[in-house]
């Protein structure tokens, strides 16, 4: 549309110097220096060029000065609207027979005694119909809604014979047209000393652009009200034109307005060409402002006026018919011309803005994307905050100490689309130091406290309207190396409510994708709910807090090999090296739910355990480990034998049906139901056990015996630490996202901040080896099952609660979602909004709430003006 707005204007280029003369030299505003400011003006120029046209054409259909003048004084704060009234009749005049002969004849030769030839004609007899078509139309003003309260402006009738070929009327007997109205109180309101006077509002808080502010848009919302009125006047004559079935020079109404000159002319002029002013042949001075002058705009409507008046004349020359007469023509050439007046509006608003587009574009050297601009805020990011607070990436190793990590996990934005690598996003981060020991459910009965590193993380996303951010949480682990990482919320300044649980291990990488569910913001909320009832009003509240706190996402973290030291009684860092061990002792919690007491260390009576060597303990566990296999492998071949002796008995004794054995029932445990086996009476290591006989059996009841007696008093030392409050001063993490809802109200101006719930997707994807030599295989994850094995396994690490975990960290993960409704470029051209500050913004109050501290402190020392100066209200 650009291309075609640009091109009529080069066409027309002509007329604009015959009207300013050859020695000025205007040219379109893009290929001329000019300042921003000049683009308020150009916008005010053609606009208030198009507006006049309109009340010049207005004029020449009946609404003068004098009569303006007249509407005005007696309006009194009345609406004042044009209205255009049409009535059609058609009455039947009188019915005709005649007969037609047909040109052509046949001739036909008869032989024999006398030789004739006969001629056959064929005659018509045609019946027809006419009828009188009568037109009476006006065009008024009238004021408030009583259209008698008028001012006539013109009038005009017309008549014309039609002739048909049935009896069916060809137009209602009678018909009042509906009337064709539209409100002239904004523009004639624009007038002083009967101009039109327009100018944009720059102060106002709505004016973003030349394009996007209040007063332009009321012009482009009158122009498409007035193109409405003009295309259906046309309509009206154009139906009436059908009927009469005559030629007619009455075309669309914008190519009746072909030869008008549309004072709607976005050109600017080179100041430092010094053009001079000529008036009367006198130079009158220099110059000095690119927008053409106020003086050039007069003669611009002046020949506006003139060319109207030769159109007009010109299209009445081929009007020669009954129904439409010259003043008919009059008011449709008239319409026309608006309807591409206001048109030539939009276009020329439309092209201001599109400068603006490309000047921006040829200074950046593309047209900016979304993932450009989040390669940018990664970039800025890193640049503004102090060094002590400064944004990382969310992505960590799950490690003791100074070891080497048994895996990694972090939240990442997916780029695989735009062609890139995922990135982790960046977070604000706070560790909080001596955290409160938080609590979970295992299950009805159990409840795990852990303690360790706690971590709060501020993550602030923004969405363009064309742009849609997709997340995934990563997690992969080392060969031989493991942790359970358990997903939830934060219930409490103490409780995290697990909701899905898994362990990672050996070389294995699980996808979690995660869905951001953006609510409404406070200032939203407080107007949506301000008209409900007092009851809706309370559930709304209700509602809403449950959302806030679910925007609490928590990761744990749990490291199986130190626990399982302290479950076992082992010195710390004793199993780092003990691979096949720690598979081994994993594989009998997991598959046989075998209790951690009859695999951990225990001393003798008086025995002092710190004199006792580290690989001592190590290999007593090693033989508790070996003795337990040994009766789980006898139980197998004990249950195999006697599957045997069965299927023999069945064999010589002929009874298929016979599915159940008749002798003692032996089941294995498949780890399933948290140990509850499905055969009848005592689990098979009970039954094994009394069945074998033996030093190894010995030596693990006498050693169970020990710890059970040795180990009370440790395990009610455990329950007594896990409860006691850790150092320092603890946070109560449910109580942020409330923080950042009275920030966001209070410092957001745009109220574009949405906090945002991260759930947890369905499809979860894992990527693992069945082998150290097998490829890698990428499966679905069945998250149910996942959760009970990750929860079996805390179970038997933590003796179904009675011990706490200490290796552990804790990931709370705060996020909003800044969203704009419009795409990068649009809202940097079309809303005049630098998202970088506004991002930048969000980001800051975050992290003042995060850190607990004035933004001022956060910020690099030389940021801080910077942004005082676009963002005050924070500091």
């Amino acid at each position: 549309m650009q291309l075609a707005f640009k091109q009529k204007l080069s066409n027309g280029l002509s007329a604009v110097e015959r009207v300013l003369g050859t020695a000025r030299n205007p040219r379109m505003a893009d290929e001329v220096e000019h300042s921003y400011d000049d683009k308020y003006l150009l916008t005010e120029f053609v606009t208030g060029g198009g507006l006049g046209a309109v009340m010049t054409d207005l004029e020449v259909l009946g609404l003068t000065g004098d009569k303006i003048q007249e509407v005005l004084s007696k309006a009194q704060n009345r609406s004042i609207t044009l209205r255009f009234d049409a009535e059609t009749t058609c009455d039947f005049v009188k019915k005709e027979t005649r007969e037609v002969e047909d040109p052509t004849s046949h001739e036909t030769e008869v032989s024999g005694a006398i030789n004739l030839k006969i001629k056959n004609k064929t005659v018509t007899k045609i019946t027809e119909y006419y009828w009188n078509l009568s037109c009476t139309y006006s065009l008024s003003v009238y004021l408030g809604s009583d259209p008698n309260d008028s001012f006539l402006l013109l009038k005009d009738s017309s008549s014309t014979k039609l002739k048909t070929s049935t009896d069916s009327s060809p137009s209602p007997q009678s018909s009042k047209r509906d009337p064709i109205e539209i409100s002239l109180s904004w523009l004639l309101g624009l007038l002083e000393s009967c101009k039109v006077a327009f100018s944009i509002n720059r102060n106002s808080k709505t004016c973003f652009t030349p394009r996007r502010n209040p007063d332009v848009e009321k012009v482009l919302e009158f122009g498409n009200l007035l193109a409405v009125w003009c295309s259906k006047i046309v309509s009206f004559f154009e139906e009436l034109r059908n009927l009469e079935n005559r030629n007619c020079d009455i075309r669309s109404p914008s190519t009746m307005a072909d030869g008008v000159l549309i004072p709607v002319i976005p050109l600017l002029e080179d100041v430092n060409r010094n053009h001079l002013l000529i008036e009367s042949g006198e130079s009158i001075g220099t110059k000095t402002e690119s927008v053409l002058s106020a003086s050039d705009q007069a003669m611009f409507q002046e020949e506006h006026r003139r060319s109207l008046a030769e159109t007009i004349s010109r299209v009445q020359k081929g009007s020669n018919t009954d129904i439409i007469k010259p003043q008919a023509v009059t008011l449709l050439v008239t319409v026309g011309v608006m309807t591409n007046t206001v048109r030539a509006i939009e276009q020329a608003v439309e092209y201001v803005e599109s400068m603006l587009r490309n000047q921006l574009i040829a200074a950046i050297g593309k047209e900016v994307t979304a993932v450009d601009f989040r390669n940018y805020m990664d970039f800025h990011n890193r640049k503004i905050f102090a060094k002590d607070f400064e944004t990382r990436p969310f992505s960590y190793a799950v490690r003791t100490n100074d070891h080497s990590p048994d895996g990694f996990f972090s939240i990442e934005q997916v780029r695989q689309e735009s062609g890139e690598i995922d990135q982790p996003v960046l977070s604000v981060v706070k560790k909080i130091e001596g955290g409160s020991p938080m609590k979970f459910s295992l299950n009805a009965s159990s409840k795990v406290t852990f303690t360790g590193s706690q971590y709060i993380h501020s993550v602030i996303n923004y969405r363009f309207s064309t742009d849609v951010a997709n997340y995934n949480l990563v997690a992969s682990g080392r060969q031989f190396c493991g942790y359970v990482m358990v997903l939830g919320r934060i219930g409490g300044s103490d409780s995290f409510l697990p909701e899905h649980a898994i362990i990672i291990k050996d070389k294995s990488t699980l996808t979690i994708p995660l869905l951001m569910e953006e609510v409404p913001s406070s200032k939203q909320f407080k107007s949506a709910v301000e008209s409900l009832s007092p009851e809706q009003r309370r559930f709304a509240k209700a509602y809403r807090s449950m959302q806030l706190e679910s925007t609490l996402f928590g990761c744990c973290i749990f490291e199986l090999r130190p626990q399982m030291e302290r479950v076992l009684s082992l010195p710390v860092d004793s199993l780092i090296k003990e691979i096949k061990l720690t598979q081994d002792l994993t594989d009998l919690f997991l598959t046989y739910q075998i209790s951690a007491d009859l695999l951990s260390y225990q001393p003798d009576l008086c025995e002092d355990p710190s004199d006792v060597a580290t690989a001592v303990k190590i290999e007593a566990v090693k033989n508790n480990v070996k003795a337990v296999q040994e009766i789980i492998q006898k139980a197998k071949e004990e249950e195999l034998q006697e599957l045997e002796r069965i299927a023999e008995a069945e064999h010589y004794s002929g009874r298929k049906k016979a599915k159940k054995s008749r002798g003692k029932e032996i089941v294995v445990s498949s780890g399933k139901g948290k140990g509850k086996g499905k055969g009848k009476g005592k689990c098979i290591l009970d039954e094994a056990m009394e069945d074998t006989e033996g030093a190894e059996y010995s030596n693990i009841e006498e050693e169970s015996a020990c710890d059970d007696r040795d180990n009370e008093g440790l395990a009610d030392e455990e329950v007594v630490d896990k409860e006691q409050p850790a150092k320092g001063k603890s946070i109560d993490l449910s109580s942020i996202p409330q923080q950042l809802e009275e920030k966001f109200e209070k410092l957001d101006p745009d109220d574009a901040l949405l906090p945002t719930i991260i759930r947890i997707g369905t499809n979860w994807t894992l990527v693992s080896q069945k082998s150290l030599l097998s490829k890698p295989v990428t499966s679905s994850v069945d998250q149910k099952s996942e959760k009970e094995k990750a929860f079996d396994l805390l179970d038997a690490l933590t003796r179904s609660g009675a011990l706490s975990i200490t290796n552990s960290s804790l990931h709370v993960v705060v996020s909003s979602t800044h969203c704009f409704d419009k795409s990068l470029m649009n809202t940097v051209i079309q809303n005049n909004i630098n998202p970088i500050e506004s991002v930048e913004r969000s980001i800051l109050i975050a992290a003042g709430v995060i850190h607990n501290t004035d933004v001022g402190s956060i910020l690099a020392p030389d940021q801080v003006d910077r942004v005082k100066s676009h963002s005050p209200q924070i500091f």
